[in-house]
């Protein structure tokens, strides 16, 4: 059984995979970083409530 992410460590992980996503491919984040941040956050809050990192 996978051990629970505690919120921080999920929106860790959360930055550094839309990171590598922006990255890689043709992509920049939105110019407001207070809505980047708002969605990392949404993606984490899946990720600790479903267990992935559902689309908030």
């Amino acid at each position: 059984m996978k051990k629970q992410k505690t919120f921080e460590q999920a929106f860790q992980g959360a930055k550094r995979m839309s990171e590598k996503y922006v990255e890689k491919g043709a992509y920049e984040f939105y110019p407001d970083a207070d809505i980047v941040e708002e969605v990392q956050k949404g993606l984490a809050k899946n990720e600790v409530e479903f267990g992935y990192r559902y689309c908030p």
